[in-house]
């Protein structure tokens, strides 16, 4: 076996390979390989039979089955984690990055956004790479380093990448469905801090015209916390006052565009002009602003903007005879997660879904997935579609899966949430040997590597949100005797449909109901509890985005009324919130008030 050291600032990762894997290792990290470090991962790729391969991280359990067109995805993503699971001494974003004149211009954004193919059109016009993938920013400034591996571009893209005359005689390597390929004018070189003199935020549509718009400091602070990957290691604030101060301090554009043509002698000759560093601060800030489009004169000729695509609302499922169990779900534009959760519980629980119901309220029934997720009752034996309008939300969508339900018992879950297999024959079993308990009854959440576990939230306030992943050793041992716990996530909980006291009816949008929820269960003399049985896995990754939208301004609000109604103090709420939204707190916090105090 060979042995690399990939490093980028304080952070070192062991990579061990068969010899003939060096020529991709190279490919992948050649600008990053050191000589020396104490790496704090380690990633082994080991030879299996028919030429496959397997990727094993630290002492998890190893990916196997590889080809050699899908190792380089999975390797890129392991050091990626290696790389973040231990930073302390800085903020990593899923950001790329390129320079000009030794100045940075970040590049940051969601998966799918056009990062990557972006930061390939910048450097065949004359940009320095630095990354592509992962930026580290420092508390102290405005500094970025950027991780220099080979650039990962889309099958969306490729084609337009390979078109730039920078790349027509590049080296392309596949690497499972997406390519890799290393532009011949980046040469190996340490890399080094640039101080960042811009922010980029892309948003690729096909089809659409170029909009540059400028975005003010608490739109781009915002942003990047959605693209922070290692806060859960900056303490209970996540980092998010280093990412505030760096959005202060540096100017930020929204990006749209349709094609690479749009963007020459525009984006390049703007960036140049930002990056050599003529314009600080606020003159920078004031020159991008007038990009933003102007609202039009009061006598222009209105306007009517396309409206959005509204599709025939689906008739609900015909009411049947109730079955003892209901398991709800409720979703919002996402097929793809009620289809493998209705299809895992059918493969993994048939022992249970001959007394259940299956019932799924759709909270965007004029949506795209209405149709396809009404057609399930088809092939889905006691499944029931329910098209719901009255209200927004995840709170109010739960609560309409008791309203709807006739059962006994109420399991409601995530339509994104995979059960164990025989626990839910357990649950039903538990109610069964507990025929009195009100109880609110969840259990462990099992993580992606299927070992690691979380029994329940810790009730104090970090990033934004009231509770925080925890461990009890009671809930270690799926065999484990029932334990009181404080809060946990929402993705999963049961109880007797009588005993179900509901979210408040003001909720709207989403957060807010863990920990409320489980204080109003308490309040009525239940108890919350944790089933070491009843394991549950989340998908929580969205690369494609979320279909809804999550506002800040819901997630207080929820919560100044959930606390409100169970009377509990508002004091550290309002503090967390002052502390991590900084100046965009105050004017939030003062119209819920005004709300609330109104109604």
């Amino acid at each position: 076996m060979e042995r690399v050291l990939v490093s980028l600032h304080d952070q070192t990762v062991e990579l061990r390979f068969p010899p003939s894997l060096a020529a991709v290792v190279e490919l992948l990290y050649r600008d990053s390989i050191v000589e020396q470090g104490r790496p704090t991962c380690s990633i082994v790729i080991a030879n299996e039979a028919g030429g496959r391969f397997s990727v094993r991280v630290d002492d998890e359990p190893p990916d196997g089955d590889l080809t050699l067109g899908d190792l380089p995805t999975f390797v890129m993503e392991a050091v990626v984690r290696g790389l973040v699971k231990d930073l302390r001494s800085a903020i990593a974003l899923h950001a790329g990055a390129v320079s000009y004149e030794g100045n940075a211009l970040l590049i940051a954004g969601p998966s799918g956004s056009g990062k990557s193919s972006l930061v390939a059109w910048l450097v065949a016009n004359g940009f320095d790479y630095l990354s592509d993938e992962i930026a580290f920013l420092f508390a102290d400034g405005r500094a970025v380093l950027g991780l220099p591996r080979a650039l990962v571009i889309k099958p969306g893209a490729i084609d337009r990448v390979l078109a730039l005359s920078a790349y027509q005689s590049n080296h392309v390597v596949p690497a499972g469905e997406n390519f890799i390929l290393r532009p011949e004018a980046i040469q190996p070189g340490e890399a080094r801090t640039h101080p960042c003199q811009l922010m980029i935020f892309p948003e690729f549509v096909k089809g659409s015209e170029l909009r540059l718009e400028s975005l003010n400091p608490a739109q781009a602070g915002l942003r990047l916390v959605g693209s922070n990957l290692n806060a859960r290691n900056l303490g209970a604030e996540g980092g998010f006052r280093s990412i505030a101060s760096f959005a202060r301090e540096v100017p930020a554009a929204l990006l749209r565009y349709g094609d690479f043509s749009q963007l020459n002698g525009t984006v390049d000759v703007l960036a140049r002009f930002l990056l050599r560093g003529g314009l600080q601060g606020p003159a920078s800030r004031r020159f991008l602003s007038l990009f933003t489009p102007a609202s039009p004169p009061r006598d222009a000729v209105a306007t009517t903007p396309a409206p959005l695509i509204k599709y025939e609302i689906p008739a609900p499922t015909p009411l049947r005879e109730p079955k003892r169990l209901t398991i709800g779900m409720a979703t919002y534009d996402d097929y793809d997660g009620v289809y493998f959760t209705l299809q895992a519980l059918r493969l993994y629980h048939p022992e249970v879904l001959a007394d259940a119901d299956l019932l799924v309220i759709d909270n965007h029934p004029d949506g795209p997935c209405a149709e396809a997720l009404k057609a399930l009752e088809h092939t889905t034996p006691n499944y029931r579609y329910v098209p719901f309008t009255t209200k927004s939300g995840t709170a109010a969508s739960k609560n309409q899966v008791f309203d709807e339900s006739g059962s006994e018992l109420v399991l409601c879950i995530d339509c994104h949430v995979f059960v164990v297999p025989g626990a839910l024959k357990r649950l039903v079993a538990y109610f069964d040997a507990n025929p009195a308990t009100r109880d609110l009854l969840q259990g462990p959440l099992l993580y992606d590597d299927l070992n690691s576990i979380s029994t329940h939230f810790q009730p104090t306030w970090r990033g934004g949100m009231f509770g925080c992943w925890e461990t009890d050793p009671a809930g270690v041992d799926p065999e484990g005797l029932p334990f009181d716990i404080p809060m946990q996530g929402m993705g999963l909980f049961s109880c007797r449909r009588a005993a179900w006291p509901g979210f408040n009816p003001l909720f709207r949008g989403f957060g807010g109901e863990e920990g409320y929820i489980h204080e109003k269960f308490r309040q009525l003399g239940a108890r919350t509890l944790c089933l070491p049985f009843l394991r549950w896995m989340h998908r929580f990754r969205r690369p494609m985005g979320l279909p809804y939208v999550n506002r800040w301004h819901d997630r207080v609000r929820n919560y100044m009324i959930g606390f409100r109604e169970l009377g509990l103090p508002t004091t550290e709420l309002e503090q967390h919130y002052r502390e991590f939204l900084g100046e965009m707190a105050g004017p939030i916090l003062d119209q819920i008030k005004k709300e609330l105090e109104a109604s």
